[in-house]
């Protein structure tokens, strides 16, 4: 009696993923691939998986071919000496493939960290890989260079074997032995070098005989001029071998040693390359990582039988099914007609939930899975001849063993649940069945053709109908499950589509009980009007998607027009402040003419400076009255006034706090400076307006009727001193002709050296009653407070 894993086909899940290992060390871990009962250890395998899929993703690849099963060999250490030259090779290249592993910088800790947990545990093993280096050959074939004395030793034997062919060649050469020599060629018999020689001329050359040539037509003799040289060969070539075996045994007690740190970077080996091929395979079946919850809940929203992928060339073409169960109830029957798909769906829910709970990623596009611990599965037809065991008591046999194993933790897939015996009786206890794995809260999911159970999935509050869809003008399934409908047979109608007599369906049709022609029926209209309200529904999402897409758009073009009109408020703000600018020059101007005016005749025409104040103001009036009705903030005059109030100055740009209210003005303090301003001036705080301490520094009173075209400090950062001094001096004489007490100069603190000079100069104004660093919080040494006569 198959087994869960065997009849949802786990085992080929397992086949596909091991045909992507390297070595036979990846394919034993793929063997022990099985569901796991703990939620942290299933997400921390996802989540390595999940890294070495990215990293594949982003056309990394691991350099692990040729990977070596040398795990056996670590119980040898204890019982051998020695291992052989292709047992050693095999370590030494699972120590190329780690230390070229270990340094693999892409695998880095930020961009994929589980990936580098298994990798850092890798040993540095760069000495022991240059010792296989200067031994091996590429072929595997040990080097000259292994060892001074092997060098030597192979030296001697080159030149002893040259002097044996030079002595060999001569004696071919020589004409007394043309009639005794079989043929001209040096060959090797014994382990000695000799010459082949005709029968009848063995006893003309002296020397000794190492054997006959099959036919029997030559003998193969070593000249007495050679015996000595063929001796040291020989005597070198035991060296040889002798140096070999020390060498490797060296190596072999250098892997002994090591041996600890060889079994962890194997185990981290293996580890890659069982992740490598899980990767691998999940990618070719478009996998996603699932989530994984507490609750024995499943729900599937696009998913696709992972084996198809491997049937059907084309994804595409692989018709994906949603479900859910275990939130809403605990039952689901499935029905339909013969080959719709009833028993593939059946068959990828369990797969894919084992898959998940074994740390793979799924052919769904999303998932949650729950954690169930057990897996109970009747699919396969088991009938056995030799048991006499026919199809319904092969059923029997199989849900006894659930009755008997099932819990609230277990996944039942039961494939035609009530067939093989009476429809009646068949239903009833189908209809028991399930009943009783509901009461136990496991999650059932059955296929069946028995309209009673449809109707028990109706009514049961804890079950619910599903069916594979059916075009009933084709007449042929469409393999798409809908969940909450019970679906049909189609027995009768298929049967007249392929061509059975018209009699034989007409009769059949007498014959079915009324009750199951109209439940029928009931059923074929039902799947019209759930098609009707599909197209409806899909029709619905088209239009909604199409109405977001115009929104979208109306979005986009709305925000370029608000683009645009800001781009022409700011530039309606420019010319509103180049015309202010202009507007200040001609101020400049005039007050140049009154200074002019005060040196020559040591008085100053007030009435002029104030009829020139009065313009600027009217027409600053109206540039700021335009400036509002383009700015975005939006200025709320203050209500309630009173001391303590924080509240901004609008002809100032400043923020200040109330000190006193009268019955027109308020004293404010604002930046050091006590403030009369007019009510019809101050506004609540605008959004945006940062705000700061206001601490006053002296006692220092600014009446109302300010000059606002006056910026109470003065930017000279990036200026040069003679740049700097010259914007200075205008400054402080407008500055003194407005009656101000205190102004403050920026000036930054970079090198100094502007500040210096700037102080300096202050030294011999007379002007300039007091100078000082402005508080830290309001600038610093990159500020000069300046207090006027």
């Amino acid at each position: 009696m198959k087994n869960a894993f065997e009849e949802l086909e786990f085992n080929k899940v397992k086949a596909l993923i091991s045909s992507h290992c390297v070595s036979p060390l990846g394919e034993r871990l793929v063997e022990n691939l099985a569901p796991l009962s703990d939620k942290a250890l299933v997400e921390k395998k996802l989540s390595e998986l999940q890294d070495v899929f990215n990293y594949l993703e982003q056309s990394h690849h691991f350099a692990i071919s040729g990977l070596g099963d040398t795990e056996r060999f670590f119980d040898y250490f204890s019982r051998y000496k020695q291992f052989n030259i292709d047992e050693l090779l095999m370590f030494g290249n699972n120590i190329r493939i780690a230390n070229r592993l270990k340094k693999d910088r892409d695998i880095s800790p930020e961009n994929f960290p589980e990936l580098h947990s298994i990798t850092s545990a890798l040993v540095d093993m760069k000495e022991i890989e240059s010792r296989f280096d200067k031994i091996f050959d590429a072929a595997g074939e040990i080097k000259d260079t292994a060892s001074p004395i092997l060098s030597s030793i192979r030296k001697n034997k080159l030149k002893t074997r040259k002097r044996i062919y030079s002595e060999l060649e001569s004696i071919l050469e020589k004409k007394d032995y043309e009639n005794v020599i079989q043929e001209k060629v040096v060959t090797f018999r014994d382990e000695r070098y000799v010459i082949p020689v005709r029968e009848g001329g063995v006893t003309q050359m002296k020397g000794i005989v190492h054997g006959r040539s099959k036919t029997g037509a030559s003998f193969y003799v070593e000249p007495l001029s050679v015996m000595e040289l063929n001796n040291s060969l020989n005597t070198l070539s035991e060296e040889e071998k002798q140096e070999i075996h020390r060498i490797l045994t060296d190596l072999y007690n250098e892997l002994k040693d090591h041996k600890e740190g060889l079994a962890q970077n194997l185990a981290v080996l293996q580890k890659v390359d069982f992740l490598n091929a899980c990767a691998r395979y999940c990618r070719s079946i478009h996998a996603h990582v699932p989530l994984i919850i507490k609750d024995t809940q499943l729900s599937l929203k696009n998913a696709r039988h992972p084996l198809l992928f491997n049937s059907i060339k084309d994804p595409k073409n692989i018709i994906p099914f949603s479900l859910h169960i275990g939130d809403e109830f605990r039952g689901i029957v499935i029905s339909g007609v013969n080959t719709g798909g009833k028993t593939v769906t059946l068959k990828a829910t369990g797969l894919l939930t084992m898959m998940a709970l074994s740390g793979l990623m799924i052919p769904v596009e999303e998932s949650q899975v729950g954690m169930f611990t057990s897996f109970f599965t009747d699919i396969n037809d088991e009938q056995s001849i030799e048991d006499s065991i026919s199809t319904f008591s092969s059923h029997i046999k199989k849900l006894n063993a659930i009755f008997v194993g099932a819990d609230d933790s277990s996944l039942i897939l039961i494939d035609e649940l009530g067939t093989g015996t009476d429809p009646e009786e068949g239903a009833a206890f189908a209809q028991s069945v399930m009943e009783a794995l509901i009461a136990k809260k496991s999650k059932v999911i059955i296929t069946t053709h028995l309209n009673k159970l449809k109707i028990f999935a109706s009514e049961h509050p804890l079950c619910e109908n599903a069916s594979m869809r059916f075009d009933q003008e084709k007449l042929q399934p469409t393999y798409q499950l809908d969940l909450g409908f019970p679906g049909n047979s189609y027995a009768l109608d298929i049967a007249k589509e392929y061509h059975s007599p018209e009699n034989i369906v007409a009769r059949a049709r007498e014959l079915i009980d009324q009750k199951s022609l109209q439940l029928s029926e009931l059923l074929k209209k039902t799947e019209q009007q759930r098609i009707h309200l599909s197209q409806k529904l899909y029709e619905f999402d088209l239009m909604n998607k199409l109405l977001e897409q115009q929104l979208e758009s109306l979005n986009k073009k709305e925000q370029n027009w608000k683009q645009i009109e800001k781009e022409l408020k700011q530039k309606a703000l420019q010319e509103s402040d180049e015309y202010l600018s202009e507007l200040r020059r001609e101020f400049d101007h005039e007050i140049d003419e009154l200074k002019k005016q005060f040196k020559t005749e040591n008085r100053i025409e007030h009435n002029r400076v104030h009829d020139v104040k009065n313009r600027i103001s009217k027409e600053r009036s109206l540039i700021e009255k335009k400036k509002d009705a383009l700015s975005d903030i939006e200025f709320v005059p203050a209500t309630e006034l009173s001391a303590g109030k924080e509240v901004y100055i609008k002809s100032l740009n400043l923020v200040g706090k109330v000190q006193s209210v009268k019955k027109n003005t308020a004293r404010v303090l604002a930046e050091g400076l006590i403030y009369s301003v007019k009510k019809s001036d101050i506004y609540e705080i605008p959004k945006g307006v940062e705000h700061g301490d206001h601490k006053e520094d002296m006692d220092i009173s600014v009446h109302a009727d300010i000059d606002h075209d006056f910026a109470f400090e003065l930017n000279l950062m990036g200026l040069t001193f003679d740049e700097a001094r010259i914007e200075l001096d205008k400054y402080i004489d407008k500055a003194i002709l407005l009656n101000y007490p205190k102004v403050r100069i920026l000036h930054g603190k970079g090198t100094g050296q502007l500040r210096r000079k700037i102080r300096e100069h202050f030294k011999n104004d007379r002007r300039i009653k007091d100078y000082r660093s402005a508080p830290l919080q309001e600038g610093g040494d990159g500020v000069t407070v300046v207090l006027l006569m």
